[in-house]
């Protein structure tokens, strides 16, 4: 039931006050069947199916199958390869910028080259007379041509360099040390408020005590002796209530409050 609410906060962050996740990773290490069962009750299921946001079933080994890994968008063999199919490779992503900048400077170059071929065959031409004239409007388009693609590679670079940039800084923020940094912020945290939570419980404990000490002195029979009382117990111990329970020469015990003294009943 827990995993079930865990996932349609998430679902919904904006509701919970959370943030907004682009994947959910949805596991946990192996164990027996027992412990993994959790992953196959329906309730489990029908909370990752209806997630908007996609998830990764990440349950126990590669070889541990649960009915949430046929549910969830996609299924890992263990979480950390979750965590690899969730997190994009840095590395990978310069490879295919690079690439991407080599395909545009190609095609540029390509183009540039064939737009020269046509322009000396043309000087070339019969109207080589009026080329000048002819070639005008021609070379504006060339240029302009030219200046539109080279705009458009700036604009492609500098647009995956910053989405690169923004994979940078989503990953210095889930580095592992970021992420023990917060953990150890928020242990911390709760470190204080279970001192104080502790400290004010620990502090209306003792007022409630002192509070029950000072009824105990008033209501109990030591209280009850200083007014000047006193109990009458017979040789058992049992406490005598009425007069009628004494005898004549029943043998009887009275306490006070400094002490007790034993007397016989004569008549």
């Amino acid at each position: 039931m827990e995993i079930a609410q865990a996932i349609a906060k998430l679902g919904d962050p904006e509701r919970y006050g959370y943030p907004r996740c682009d994947v959910l990773i949805v596991g946990r290490g192996g164990g027996s069947i027992e412990d993994l069962w959790n992953f196959n009750e329906e309730v489990v299921a029908r909370a990752i199916a209806a997630c908007p946001i996609p998830i990764i079933s990440a349950v126990g080994h590669e070889i541990d199958f649960t009915i949430a890994d046929f549910v969830a968008d996609l299924r890992a063999p263990t979480p950390s390869a979750a965590a690899e199919l969730a997190v994009a490779d840095g590395t990978e992503l310069i490879s295919r910028l690079i690439g991407i900048r080599r395909r545009l400077q190609r095609v540029t170059r390509e183009r540039l080259e064939r737009a020269r071929m046509e322009l000396n065959a043309f000087k070339r031409g019969a109207l080589q007379s009026e080329g000048e004239k002819l070639l005008r409007e021609p070379t504006q388009r060339l240029d302009s041509a030219r200046n539109n693609l080279t705009q458009a590679s700036v604009e492609a670079l500098d647009s995956h360099a910053a989405k690169l940039a923004e994979i940078r800084s989503r990953h210095r923020a889930l580095h592992p040390s970021k992420v023990l940094d917060r953990r150890l912020e928020n242990l911390a945290e709760t470190r204080r408020r279970l001192e104080k939570s502790s400290q004010d419980m620990l502090k209306r404990r003792t007022e409630n005590l002192k509070s029950l000490r000072s009824l105990l002195r008033t209501l109990g029979p030591e209280a009850t002796f200083q007014r000047g009382f006193s109990i009458t117990l017979d040789a058992n111990g049992k406490l005598l209530r009425t007069a009628a329970q004494a005898k004549p020469g029943m043998r009887i015990q009275t306490k006070l409050l400094d002490g007790v003294f034993s007397s016989e009943i004569v008549d």
